[in-house]
């Protein structure tokens, strides 16, 4: 083999080899680890509540939808909470100014049960 065709022939490999290395593990994500959710956030994930603990009357609180379909955050009594969030969606909603249990449940999915507790 020539010169020029060897010259190209290692230039090639060692093109083919840097554009296949990103510097990061194949199974790796350059987005960093998912953060956890903290104690103001709702999370809706396999059809199930997560619920915080410990709220404060009037808090502001999100609600998280990890699922593919849609969700509601429904007030067992009516009138004091109801909202709804879109699969992948987040949606925030002020928790009852007084202290105690509040039951709720999802309208789409009334198997979907969960209970609010807000301290004073």
């Amino acid at each position: 083999m020539d010169r020029p065709r060897a010259l190209a022939l290692v230039v090639g490999v060692l093109l083919l080899l840097v554009g296949c290395s990103s510097g990061t593990d194949p199974g790796e994500s350059d987005a960093g680890p998912e953060p956890e959710p903290d104690g103001t956030t709702l999370v809706i994930s396999d059809f199930t509540y997560q619920v915080p603990e410990g709220l404060s009357a009037g808090e502001t609180i999100t609600v998280r939808n990890e699922d593919s379909v849609g969700h509601t955050v429904t007030s067992d009594e009516e009138g004091i909470f109801d909202v709804s969030v879109g699969p992948g969606e987040e949606v925030a909603f002020t928790v009852p100014d007084a202290a105690g249990e509040y039951p709720f449940h999802c309208t789409p999915h009334p198997n979907m049960t969960a209970t609010l507790t807000v301290e004073s």
